[in-house]
């Protein structure tokens, strides 16, 4: 219990506030916010007194009230993303109303935004943080070519990494935010939904590589903005989790008014534009006999080379001389080649479908405003039995119960039923069949020389029906629950409670029913695997906020509080087969059954404390330190605490600052933070595993030793500064920050080896290891955005948003004694980004220019070998050489993005996001792999080739001789260096075009406020010289830590959709 005693003296400290009404006597300020120009009303705006928490947000006639205002004189500052802040002053009286209006401008700057810290309760303005938080404001942003969550992240902000690992519907994604800070726990960042913590992950049955997406769970339709915490310089005060940055999502709240009733619905379709490499074979002819079957039926799914009519004749081969004759092994007389992705009839794909309808409600009185919503959303994909089926409902409330008390609750449901297609490492997959497939299509009829007919043209032997037996379904149903309240019992002094919970239950199974599959003897009983999961994600946040005028110019502000998580999963698994023709039951099941539980469960307690001053509302200086426990730490390991500090100086605002007319504001900015990330579950723990052991001829129950824990496991530990400016440029049509950060994580988990000793070696036993707290990883870089209003007129408007990032990643320490960690072609090794890809290199020689290669002409490159001189203990010089070399990093190192909005007439408006990312490489492990199985299946000295195909690099003749030697060199010396490719690639993302129905056409419509039209269009072009299916994606799916390979993985799809809106 000493192990809380300092939180437990943080929460006596907020319940020892004093709760009575402050005697100081209060005024009310109201007003309104308007555009500069046009005088239009603004909604959404804060207007916040300066030095307290008095504060409101207009509504959607731009009007506001602000009550419990201290008497005297005060300072009233209305701040919106996208305008400029305007600053009042205002002289309140005790018992009465003062009227303050604000004209807002446009601006390209975005120093006036709010963040609304999910740990404090307390809405802060950007321009007091020294960190560089972004905001991503989804009202600006079309909804027509944003098909999920992860959309709304992808190129739009500086430093976030948003990478679509698949194309298949439903499928989650991998999020990087700064680079990756450990070698063994997540990188994903913490995730908060109103304040509640939300759970993103991915679990769920295998279907090869990818898996299912949480984060998708959400609507955008519901979202307000996005806050990006970056890293720790930003998160400190979000504790042990915070390491990876933080997403602060906020969903839609009502506005004091009238209802607003909102509408839309958009459909639309999914195409498959991949363009998939034909199968080939080619063939040395042995008969005079034009009619001689090629193929002949092997069993029931596969065939056979008609031999010896016909032999394959690989590149191999045919660039091989015999030195007797001068001549080559065998002849190419017949080329054969086709593509079973892309024929009519047998194709798995086919056009998928969009569809998207919902409502949405909000408004309210000065006591309670509401908003609520209601959305369907379904789709099918590419794959017919690859479908999502979901329904979001949301309803939040804010009540002003007393002058001084506010309450916000917040609550959404969702049912979401995903269907998933095998894929990537699995022999159901479509693709992977596809493209190891005949190099012919086999004719119909039963005197057709080509055989087999039950089976055409997929490797595996199974047709795009059999495929479709094997789909793995997700059921979930999800709750967001959060109540926040705050409370004011004085002027300078404001209490806030947040509590929450993210629930979501979920059925993950799949049935192959009896005599479906007769080609695959382990399915042909029928199977039924199932497994129930529950998880439990509780928030509870508390915190005191004291403000004080230190001076007439000096602001102080002091929060304390204290934080507690608590993360809960449990699941019963099920599996048997020999089940009944008809039923989707484990019961039903007759043999090989198979049931277990699963359990896991964190809890974090802590507190903070926090101090900030604003000097004159320009200067501002902020510290803060947060102490936390958690029960995945070792046993032997108490608090941790994570210190943060930050400075943020609005330069022009200062009297000596000279007036120049080309710059509008320039802030300078630094800050300074650590934070964490927890152990995993049982880490820490030495665990046993129970066995039946046999003594005096019975069989008792015992117990073996399966892993060392460690008592001394703490948290991986990651500090972070950075610093930069903001600034805005002539009259703000220019915008832009920069920001350097460098963080560097310490006490990063290592898997250390176990000495022999302990009994941990051998396949019984699950890890000889034990994780200790060894490493050390850096991450540095520069983040540039801009912001550019290129032309503002009656007529027509075009603003620009560009952002780029720079990222270096480096391992500066494994810890003494540890090896490299090799990860097939990649591996972390000190000094090498983390994930590297080393491999031998190879050269090749075409010696007699015959345009074919022999394995002899494909050597290992050692003039590229590292030779490394060291001293052993004798004193002798030894000479080392290392045959791997550096290849390239698995993360981009600099990234670039621009989006562009055109609007003409008022009523036209065009969208579209561009986003670059270079220096990383992927494996074309799809390649390799086809050419592998193509010439192992297919080859001329296999004594029953089968029917499957190749590529080109084995069978084509007309093959690039790079081709053939990468081919060689990965078959032969066992190194992919040549599969290993440049990943470089500009991506179009979207493109919309909206056109808005002028009030003039809708006066007939009394009720319709405004309509439009949307026609957009996702992921339509790539650029790239990666020669693989796509240089994005990845076979191990969002849960991939560094893995960066595709293997038989679809590419993303392109959308095109139609979309109508309408306010009532």
């Amino acid at each position: 219990m000493s192990n809380f005693r300092w939180l437990l003296a943080v929460l006596i400290a907020v319940a020892a506030i004093p709760v009575g009404v402050d005697a100081q006597q209060t005024g009310t300020i109201t007003g309104q916010v308007v555009d500069a120009v046009t005088g239009r009303p603004l909604g959404s705006v804060l207007v916040q007194v300066t030095g307290s928490e008095a504060r409101a947000a207009t509504d959607a006639e731009g009007r506001y009230t602000i009550r419990g205002v201290p008497a005297g004189t005060r300072t009233a500052t209305a701040s919106v993303i996208g305008r400029a802040g305007q600053t009042r002053p205002v002289t309140v009286a005790a018992g009465q109303t003062v009227t303050v209006d604000f004209r807002l401008a446009e601006s390209a700057t975005e120093l006036e935004g709010i963040v609304v810290n999910a740990i404090t309760g307390r809405a802060e303005r950007k321009v007091e943080s020294g960190a560089n938080v972004t905001s991503i404001s989804v009202s600006e942003i079309p909804q027509g070519p944003i098909t999920k969550m992860a959309d709304l992240l992808t190129g739009r902000t500086a430093g976030v990494n948003l990478q679509g690992v698949a194309g298949t519907t439903g499928t989650s994604q991998r999020i990087r935010i700064r680079g990756a800070n450990s070698l063994s726990l997540s990188n994903e960042p913490l995730i908060y939904v109103d304040g509640v913590l939300f759970s993103n992950s991915k679990g769920g049955f295998g279907v090869g590589g990818q898996d299912f997406s949480r984060l998708n769970d959400l609507n955008t339709e519901d979202i307000e903005n996005v806050e990006v915490l970056k890293g720790p310089a930003a998160s400190a005060l979000y504790g042990t989790a915070a390491a990876n940055g933080v997403l602060l999502i906020t969903t839609k709240r009502g506005r004091v008014g009238g209802a607003k009733w909102r509408a839309y619905a958009e459909g639309g379709t999914l195409q498959e534009r991949t363009a998939y490499p034909d199968n080939f074979v080619t063939l040395q002819r042995n008969t005079t006999d034009p009619n001689a079957p090629i193929y002949f039926t092997e069993g029931v799914n596969t065939g056979r080379i008609n031999t010896p009519a016909y032999v394959t004749c690989n590149n191999i081969d045919a660039g091989t001389i015999v030195a007797a004759t001068g001549q080559p092994l065998c002849r190419q007389d017949l080329t054969l080649s086709f593509n079973p992705l892309r024929a009519p009839g047998l194709t798995p794909f086919q056009d998928g479908n969009r569809r998207k309808f919902g409502v949405s409600a909000s408004g309210g009185g000065e006591g309670v405003t509401y908003f609520l919503s209601a959305d369907k959303e379904d789709e099918e994909g590419v794959i017919s039995y690859n479908t999502l089926d979901k329904t979001n409902l949301r309803a939040n409330l804010n009540a002003n119960l007393r002058q001084n008390l506010r309450v916000q609750l917040n609550s959404g449901y969702i049912r979401s039923n995903v269907a998933l297609n095998a894929n990537d490492n699995n022999i159901f997959s479509p693709l992977i069949n596809g493209l190891l497939g005949l190099p012919v299509q086999l004719p119909e009829g039963a005197d057709a020389p080509f055989l087999p007919r039950q089976r055409p043209s997929y490797g595996f032997g199974f047709n795009v029906s059999d495929i479709g037996e094997i789909v793995t379904n997700q059921n979930v149903d999800r709750f967001l629950l959060g109540a926040n309240t705050t409370y004011s019992p004085a002027t300078w002094l404001s209490t806030n409670v947040n509590v929450g919970l993210d629930y979501f239950s979920r059925h993950d199974f799949v049935t192959v029913q009896p005599g479906r599959l007769p080609i695959a003897a382990s399915f042909t009983d029928g199977r039924r695997t199932s497994q129930r999961a529950n998880n439990y994600s509780y928030t509870g946040n508390g915190s005191a906020v004291a403000t004080f005028d230190l001076r007439s110019n000096l602001v102080s502000t002091t929060t304390l509080g204290g934080a507690f998580t608590r993360e809960l999963f449990e699941s019963t698994f099920c599996f048997g087969s020999g089940i009944v023709e008809g039923t989707r039951s484990c019961a039903a099941a007759s043999s090989l059954f198979e049931i277990s539980e699963g359990f896991s469960e964190v809890k974090t307690i802590g507190g903070f404390l926090q101090q900030q001053f604003a000097l004159n509302d320009r200067i501002f200086l902020a510290g803060s330190v947060r102490g936390d426990n958690n029960s995945a730490f070792g046993t032997d390991f108490g608090f941790i605490f994570y210190p943060s500090a930050s400075l943020s100086w609005v330069v022009t605002d200062e009297p000596f600052f000279p007036e120049l007319g080309f710059l509008s504001n320039l802030r300078l900015r630094t800050a300074i933070g650590t934070s964490g990330l927890r152990p995993n579950f049982r880490d820490a723990v030495t665990l046993l595993d129970p066995v039946a052991v046999r003594t005096d001829n019975n069989e008792v129950s015992a117990v073996r030793l399966r892993s060392i824990g460690n008592p001394d496991l703490r948290p991986e530990r990651t500090r972070e500064y950075e610093f930069g400016f903001d600034l805005g440029l002539f009259n703000d049509r220019i915008g832009a920050d920069f920001t350097y950060f460098n963080k560097q994580s310490r006490d990063a988990l290592i898997s250390a080896p176990l000495a022999p000793s302990f009994g941990l070696t051998g396949e019984l036993f699950a890890t000889g290891s034990i994780f200790t707290n060894l490493g050390s990883i850096r991450n540095q870089g520069t983040e540039l955005g801009v912001n550019t209003r290129v032309f503002d007129r009656d007529r027509a408007r075009l603003n620009l948003r560009l952002s780029a990032t720079n990222l270096s990643n480096r391992i500066e320490e494994l810890g003494a004694g540890i090896q490299p960690i090799i990860l097939g072609a990649q591996r972390h090794q000190e000094g090498s980004p983390a994930g590297s890809f080393y491999q031998r290199p190879f050269k090749f020689n075409d010696a007699n220019g015959d345009g074919k290669l022999s394995r002899d002409e494909v050597t290992f490159d050692t003039d590229k070998f590292t030779v490394r001189q060291r001293t052993n203990l004798r004193g002798e010089r030894i000479t080392d050489t290392i045959p791997e070399i550096f290849l390239g990093n698995a993360l981009p190192t600099n990234t670039q993005s621009i989006t562009a909005d055109l609007t003409l007439f008022k009523y036209v408006t065009l969208n579209t996001l561009f986003e670059r990312r270079a220096g990383m490489r992927q494996f074309n492990n799809t390649e390799s792999f086809r050419c592998g199985t193509g010439f192992t299946r297919g080859g001329r000295t296999a004594t029953r080739p089968t029917a499957q195909g190749g590529c080109e690099a084995v069978f084509n003749p007309d093959a690039s001789l790079e081709e053939q030697a990468r081919f060689i060199a990965s078959r032969f010396l066992g190194t992919n260096a040549g599969y290993i490719e440049d990943a470089e690639f500009i991506k179009w993302r979207e493109a919309s075009l909206t056109l808005g129905v002028p009030p003039a056409l809708s006066r007939g419509f009394r009720a319709l406020e405004g309509a439009s039209l949307t026609l957009s269009g996702r992921n339509l072009r790539t650029w790239t010289d990666y020669s693989g299916l796509d240089p994005e994606i990845n076979s191990s799916g969002g849960s991939a830590n560094f893995g960066q390979s595709e293997f038989n993985t679809q590419p993303p799809v392109r959308y095109f959709t139609a979309r109508v809106d309408f306010a009532f």
